[in-house]
């Protein structure tokens, strides 16, 4: 390095400068978020907190573990649940983790196993990817068409790789936004039903859009994991997910506090909260405000996308854009990236062997404000136009 460069005194650069230097910087749309609601969220959980606090002591709060959590989360847990459900579980049957994550590192070892396998969406959620690894089991992809994973072909997998269990995304499936209908639903659950396969719902989509169809695990739920997080409609923080076991035998089997790990539950505070925002109804209020600033969100990518094919589902936090003509997921990305925005490649999502779609995944929630989101969705629109002039 040049010494005098080196050496130079750092000189603070105008306030002006300064924020053009942000301007510069990619916007990051990797991530699919809800989009921030600090207006509602902060008050809301300043409440809550100072409730918590009134009722006990912190240290009776994180003095100890919760375990799979006390009677009064579980209790929540299955209020919340149900409005999703259709009915209340028993709280027996509820167990609170830190995570979707999380619990899906108990369920994939506690239900296949090492030399399983797992039956999965041909496109879906990356982190299945390395948790099947992780634990030796084998993953059989199932194809996917406009209502997402097609009956025939879950069967074909049933007969040929006899799964123990398959990992749905029923609701604003991650990455390609479908949502099956109650049709498709129901022959899928009777195939899982057919062959005894375990169904480890993942449901973390469904509280945003008003409509969402049931999940799967309220029509079996005598096969049903069910899980439901709030990391996509509170906040990614928020680090609580609860799961509806089958029965409460099989909840005590996999998620007895001395199976395995225990990096699995959720911390004390955490759980206070969340059971806090539950019983109060205050959860509600910011889900309001989610759906509200998610809808402004949509507003933009149609107005900005309108020329542009694209999937994105009732109360979607990401995404779905096939590439133009000849034009690979890599190509586009790139060139977003060149010009200031971070997008996802289909890649990262494809379980087996398939060839990537040519596709972009982005988020709607990462930006801070809609105006940062706004610009980045000017980019991705002209950039994309860009290969129409090409090609004309």
């Amino acid at each position: 390095m040049n010494n005098a460069f080196a050496a130079a005194p750092a000189v603070k650069a105008p306030l002006q400068t300064q924020f053009d230097e942000r301007l510069k910087k990619p916007i990051a749309l990797r991530l699919n978020p809800p989009p921030p609601v600090a207006h509602v969220f902060d008050p809301v959980l300043s409440t809550a907190t100072s409730n918590i606090l009134e009722k006990g002591a912190l240290s009776e709060i994180i003095g100890h573990h919760r375990w799979c959590g006390t009677e009064p989360d579980r209790r929540a847990g299955a209020e919340f649940c149900a409005s999703r459900l259709g009915y209340r579980p028993d709280e027996a049957r509820i167990v609170l983790t830190s995570s979707t994550q999380s619990t899906l590192n108990m369920l994939i070892p506690g239900l296949v196993g090492a030399g399983g396998t797992l039956a999965v969406d041909e496109l879906t959620y990356p982190p299945i990817k390395g948790f099947a690894a992780r634990y030796g089991v084998r993953l059989a992809p199932v194809r996917m068409d406009d209502d997402g994973m097609i009956p025939d072909a879950f069967r074909t997998v049933c007969q040929t790789h006899r799964p123990k269990a398959f990992y749905p995304l029923a609701t604003l499936q991650n990455p390609t936004t479908v949502t099956m209908s109650v049709e498709r639903r129901k022959e899928v659950v009777a195939i899982a039903r057919e062959f005894g396969v375990s169904i480890i719902e993942d449901d973390i989509y469904s509280l945003i859009p008003r409509n969402a169809p049931p999940p799967l695990s309220a029509l079996a739920p005598e096969l049903s994991w069910y899980l439901l997080g709030l990391a996509k409609s509170v906040a990614p923080g928020m680090k609580v997910a609860y799961v509806v076991a089958p029965s409460t035998e099989a909840a005590a089997a996999l998620f007895w506090p001395g199976v395995r790990a225990t990096f699995w539950m959720t911390a004390p505070l955490s759980a206070a909260l969340a059971t806090e925002l539950i019983e109060t109804g205050s959860i509600g209020t910011i889900l309001d405000a989610v759906r509200s600033a998610t809808v402004a969100r949509h507003t933009l990518v149609r107005q900005h996308l309108t020329k542009i094919n694209h999937r994105l589902g009732d109360g979607g936090l990401h995404v779905w854009v096939p590439a133009p003509p000849d034009v690979t997921s890599t190509d586009l990305a790139t060139r977003l990236e060149q010009a200031g925005v971070l997008v996802s490649t289909s890649d990262g999502f494809v379980i087996g062997e398939a060839k990537p779609p040519r596709a972009i995944r982005f988020g709607l929630g990462n930006p801070s404000d809609d105006s940062i989101l706004e610009r980045a969705l000017t980019i991705v629109a002209a950039e994309y136009n860009k290969y129409r002039l090409t090609d004309a």
